[in-house]
């Protein structure tokens, strides 16, 4: 599908936008398949770092493992920016340190809200999901091109032609605050936390960023199933933290401690409740 520039998005131009984030290049699309594979396109042909990329909609939206992420047309904000760093020894740290920053700033800039991160990409308030991040890094010969991190976050209530079972397992800012926002504000937050800690990715996460990590680990102390890469059934316990590398820290019921890299982590009910002790 070509994608189409638009000329505004959330009443701002490319050229406001580019003043307002002290950008080199923001590009506004109407509909879109992917903001992370357009931003891709545009970074493979010399596009600066800190280009951004807006959808006003996403058609091929995805989340980790190649999930559906649902993106309708002005309900949400559907952004991506391009990093350049000179070497990524930790990879996996991406989607923890993108979504660390996305989470403290929309914390800050919209109160009331709550937010949190689930593991390893998810965006959480209160029970509900209300925004994801995916990371996808380009690589040739051992040296990273370039990195493009994708972040779709529900600023409104998702209308009814999005699946019910999504509808209800999802939360928006509007819905938790309880008042309009609006979408460049959203923008802001998004922009600013990516930055917070990808300019220049780390190899593991400071005392400073663990802090912040067991402030908004929305799975810290809750009951979940594990399920493993290559295992036959999942594995019950509870979520005791996050690593320095960005790995989870899984105890399960019988075995000790575990390092997560990756799995699905399901918590063991739709409420979720935390484990006591």
């Amino acid at each position: 599908m070509s994608a189409r520039r638009i000329s505004r998005w959330a009443g701002r131009t490319e050229a406001e936008l580019r003043e307002r984030w002290e950008r080199p290049d923001v590009h506004l699309f109407g509909k879109v398949g992917s903001t992370n594979d357009q931003a891709r396109r545009l970074a493979e042909e010399d596009a600066p770092a800190g280009t951004i990329v807006i959808g006003r909609e996403q058609t091929g939206g995805r989340g980790r493992e190649g999930r559906v992420w649902h993106s309708p047309p002005n309900s949400g904000v559907y952004l991506s920016m391009v990093f350049r760093p000179g070497e990524l020894e930790s990879p996996g740290l991406l989607p923890v340190l993108a979504g660390l920053g996305v989470v403290r700033a929309l914390d800050l800039a919209f109160v009331g809200l709550g937010p949190a991160l689930k593991w390893p990409n998810d965006i959480y308030a209160g029970e509900r999901k209300c925004g994801g991040i995916l990371a996808e890094a380009s690589w040739s010969g051992g040296a990273p091109r370039q990195v493009i991190v994708g972040v779709g976050i529900n600023a409104k209530p998702l209308p009814s032609s999005v699946p019910a079972a999504v509808r209800s397992a999802a939360t928006s800012l509007e819905g938790e605050i309880g008042a309009q926002v609006d979408l460049a504000e959203v923008a802001d937050a998004i922009v600013k936390g990516l930055e917070a800690f990808l300019r220049e990715p780390t190899t593991a996460l400071d005392h400073g960023a663990l802090e912040l990590v067991d402030h908004y680990d929305w799975l810290r102390d809750r009951r979940v199933s594990v399920l493993v890469d290559g295992a036959e059934a999942a594995t019950a316990g509870v979520a005791v933290g996050i690593a320095p590398d960005g790995a989870l820290l899984f105890r399960p019921d019988r075995g000790a401690l575990r390092r997560i890299e990756k799995a699905a982590v399901v918590p063991e009910t739709a409420s979720s409740r935390k484990a006591s002790g």
